[in-house]
């Protein structure tokens, strides 16, 4: 019996992780027809372009308070069912409604985000490392499909209807979410658990500060290329931007299988230091040969290093706190700030590229945040716990 209640419990998250990317994922294909549909200018398609990372950062910040006050399960409930209704409802409410939707989607999941972790240490305290690996894989590899398929089932069917796929798996995810409910007491102690000295622990702890800082700049650096990597590539070479996309696709998908087959080891290492340090030095690497021109190699050492880093510093946001609560408020904290800083950062990755006419600027400084990585992943990986 409990064999079936964890299994039942652990396709539930790998279906909440099939669908905490496509609704961002998908918009950046298709963005072109929906500024004709709806004759939206070039400011509002920059809005909708950056509030779903924006709502990444910010809505982090509100998971501890949800989950204090109705607890860790009806809080994902309540996450999926508006993301459900965010995805059924903004293709059709002009630009209002599908830019209230992608922020209320954005939102949904930046919440969803801080509560898996804590989820999976709570469902499955000895298979933490494991299961992590199993979910961020299947978030990157669902934004891949998300990103490969927009334009085509857009064209097919209509960018509306491109948009509402993805409202059935959601339902899945909210039906499955609801397993959670059976058998568990944490929403009934939650909210008496003090919780007022959590946030200052993080802030004032040296353990959680390289552990924000491997999530927050790995996070810059994947956000700002799937931003620019594209027209980096068309304005730095002879290459179309349908070579460019397909670059930009590859350099998402190509590190899956090596992140999975990496991580679902790291609980094997008492300390993470040196294979933290190496993934970060592997990033650099390939950020260079995108300064020499040579988009293949570097898009997939590229894809390679940032499908290893996430999942890494997903693991240490698990492992490293001492308890459920400050999983969750580490994982809070890290990713909100870790996606404002990505959502920064990859407004300044284009705006100091229009100031200096050239990408090699903005290349170089990708480069010093990720040597920056280096130093805060071998502090992160030293086996420490925070509590």
């Amino acid at each position: 019996m409990n064999k079936q209640r964890n299994g039942i419990a652990l396709v539930a998250i790998l279906l909440v992780a099939v669908v905490l990317r496509p609704p961002v994922a998908q918009m950046g294909p298709i963005l072109e027809l929906i500024q004709k549909s709806l004759n939206l200018t070039a400011t509002e398609i920059a809005l909708l372009a950056s509030t779903p990372v924006l709502c990444f950062g910010f809505g982090a910040f509100l998971a501890p308070s949800l989950v204090r006050r109705i607890g860790l399960d009806k809080t994902l409930i309540a996450v999926m069912g508006l993301l459900f209704l965010s995805i059924l409802a903004r293709p059709y409410l002009g630009f209002i409604g599908i830019f209230a939707g992608t922020m209320v989607a954005g939102l949904a999941i930046a919440i969803a985000n801080v509560l898996l972790p804590s989820i999976v240490r709570e469902r499955f305290p000895n298979k933490i490392v494991p299961i992590t690996s199993a979910y961020t894989t299947i978030l990157a590899t669902s934004a891949s499909f998300a990103a490969a398929f927009s334009f085509p089932s857009a064209a097919h069917y209509g960018w509306q209807m491109a948009l509402e796929l993805w409202s059935v798996p959601s339902l899945l995810a909210l039906g499955f979410s609801f397993y959670f409910l059976k058998g568990s007491t944490e929403s009934t102690t939650v909210g008496n658990l003090d919780h007022s000295g959590d946030f200052k622990l993080i802030v004032k702890s040296p353990i959680a500060w390289p552990i924000i800082g491997l999530f927050g700049i790995q996070s810059l650096g994947f956000y700002a290329l799937l931003a620019w990597l594209p027209s980096l590539i068309t304005d730095s070479s002879n290459l179309g931007p349908e070579i460019a996309g397909s670059l930009l696709s590859l350099m998402t998908i190509v590190g899956v299988p090596i992140g999975l087959g990496l991580s679902s080891n790291f609980g094997r290492f008492k300390s993470l230091s040196v294979i933290g340090a190496l993934i970060s030095l592997l990033t650099i690497s390939g950020m260079l040969l995108l300064l020499l021109g040579f988009w293949v190699p570097a898009v997939v050492i590229i894809g390679i290093g940032q499908a290893s880093s996430f999942p890494l510093s997903l693991s240490l946001i698990s492992t490293r706190a001492g308890s459920q609560r400050l999983t969750t408020m580490l994982s809070s904290v890290a990713q909100g700030v870790g996606y404002l800083l990505a959502a920064v950062g990859t407004f300044l990755f284009g705006w100091l590229t229009t100031v200096t006419g050239s990408w090699r600027a903005s290349i170089l400084v990708l480069v010093a945040l990720t040597a920056v990585q280096v130093v805060a992943a071998w502090y992160a990986g030293k086996p420490k716990i925070l509590k």
